[in-house]
């Protein structure tokens, strides 16, 4: 919400993430670094990242922050839980399926308005749908890589700072070979930074606890109740006008996470 409202520029969450690497970094001398074993996970969840917050950056441009926003949730839900089915051989139950299916199809509803249908045809549905998959590619990437270096508080820090350092300077290598400066969102939009910064370290961290405790096609849709918390500010912040068709949809997603959880 942050990145979209009127005041900021485009590059302002290549500012977020590095007053985000900026906090980290303060930690790194206390927290230490990662096992070996780890670093193969972050740096392929660190590649994901970067390009999602590209994609994400041009989706934003050209769009209403409520419509991104649910396009890429609602890719991340049933992506994770192939994923997780996949290669973690995690079960499902019969009333997470029904749950997953009411919370992916809520999404979807939210991001199409009424009349404008075309909307999920359009370069930025694409955008949207791209970053999507990227995001979940990349937290499918940190809970293999949490899960390798033991699942405790101290090692989902340790994880965390690394990751968020090489993400950083990822971004600031791509921005700089792009002939642009990294700092310069960051030294202009410094107090937006650094509450998005204190938001997104708090996100992840509870994100990744979560993920990394159960199995991640069955908590990522009760993650994505933050839905109802994007309508609102929207709303209220945003001043996006949000249409009857909209709430519907964001009741239907409440009906889907409480299905999930008393699976």
């Amino acid at each position: 919400m942050l990145a979209k409202s009127r005041s900021a520029p485009p590059e302002i969450i290549a500012g977020i993430v590095l007053a985000t690497a900026s906090f980290c970094i303060l930690a790194l001398p206390v927290v230490g670094v990662p096992a070996t074993k780890e670093w193969p996970w972050i740096g392929a969840a660190s590649a994901s990242n970067v390009i999602y917050l590209r994609v994400l950056t041009r989706a934003y441009a050209n769009s209403e922050f409520s419509t991104v926003y649910a396009v890429v949730r609602a890719v991340i839900l049933p992506t994770l839980f192939i994923l997780g089915w996949l290669f973690l051989t995690e079960p499902g139950r019969p009333s997470a399926f029904v749950g997953l299916a009411f919370v992916v199809s809520s999404i979807l509803l939210y991001a199409t308005r009424k009349n404008e249908i075309n909307r999920l045809y359009s370069r930025t549905m694409a955008l949207s749908v791209l970053a999507g998959l990227l995001l979940a590619l990349s937290l499918f990437f940190d809970v293999n890589g949490i899960r390798a270096g033991g699942v405790d508080a101290i090692n989902l820090i340790r994880y965390s700072v690394a990751s968020s350092l090489t993400t950083a300077s990822a971004l600031s290598l791509l921005l700089i070979l792009n002939r642009q400066n990294p700092i310069r969102p960051l030294k202009d939009n410094a107090k937006q930074c650094y509450i998005g910064a204190a938001l997104l370290l708090l996100s992840y961290l509870c994100g990744m606890w979560a993920y990394a405790q159960g199995p991640i096609g069955l908590v990522a849709p009760l993650r994505e109740s933050g839905i109802l918390v994007s309508g609102v500010l929207a709303v209220l912040v945003l001043r996006e006008r949000i249409t009857e068709l909209q709430w519907v949809a964001m009741g239907l997603a409440t009906i889907g996470v409480l299905l999930i959880q008393i699976g």
